[in-house]
């Protein structure tokens, strides 16, 4: 992408997510050092001041004192820190005498990176795996429901009886996934099928969009994304009139 062309779709992600409370976040840290001692990254890498969390934060500033007119190399180097030396657990701003929410901070430079295409490819491939599928692993609706038959011929003889209702309507839960189950781990599906029967529980599990309970897409502050799957899982607790969703996130 050319330069020009860059930063002013930089500037234009930023614009209206860049307010009186990230600025004031930006100009109030006094680099104290209170939050470094909270952070795995720099006490794993022997104290390396480059990986104290306030100093983290020094790209969103760039691009924001740049107005967005940085390189590739920035680029870059913006993407090694904030996807690989910072997992947003929070403890950091739970430490900030200044209320500081460097996480936040750091999700927005997530997100910024994510509108100029960047991002880990293995986020990238689920995210459209959940466009194309409904889930992050790509699985077909086809092979979902062969899934549950097959697991449900897998416990015939250990427990009779026992069957997953799909699309039940009025079951008091409707329970849902993580993808990598119905792909990779099966005997997951059925171990929960085991303890629902033999409680007697009212549940059901939908054969449409909804079933898979991750949100791999906040990951890169890709909200339409998110939104869109909680949207699909409520719509099919609505369908099916369940009470309750389960997750196994």
């Amino acid at each position: 992408m050319e330069p020009s062309t860059r930063s002013k779709a930089i500037m234009e992600f930023l614009k209206p997510r860049v307010g009186a409370r990230v600025k004031s976040w930006l100009e109030i840290c006094t680099k104290c050092g209170q939050c470094a001692d909270t952070c795995h990254f720099y006490l794993a890498a022997d104290r390396d001041p480059k990986m104290i969390p306030a100093a983290k934060v020094k790209y969103l500033s760039e691009i924001i004192r740049r107005k967005g007119e940085v390189d590739d190399e920035f680029i870059q180097k913006a993407y090694d820190c904030i996807y690989h030396e910072c997992n947003m657990c929070r403890r950091c701003t739970q430490f900030c005498p200044f209320g500081i929410n460097i996480a936040d901070m750091i999700a927005l430079t997530r997100a910024l990176l994510f509108s100029q295409g960047v991002c880990p490819e293995a986020l990238r491939s689920a995210i459209k795996n959940y466009h194309e599928t409904g889930n992050q692993m790509g699985v077909s609706e086809e092979d979902w429901l062969d899934t549950l038959t097959w697991c449900e011929e897998e416990m015939e003889s250990e427990i009779v009886g026992l069957k997953i209702p799909v699309d039940k309507v009025g079951a008091e839960i409707m329970y849902t996934i993580n993808a990598r189950e119905a792909k990779f781990y099966p005997q997951d599906i059925q171990e929960v099928a085991k303890i629902m029967h033999v409680a007697g529980a009212s549940w059901t599990v939908p054969s449409k969009r909804g079933w898979d309970d991750t949100n791999l897409s906040m990951f890169v502050g890709d909200l339409k994304t998110s939104r869109t799957l909680v949207e699909n899982t409520f719509a099919r607790a609505t369908e099916l009139g369940a009470k309750k969703v389960a997750i196994t996130e």
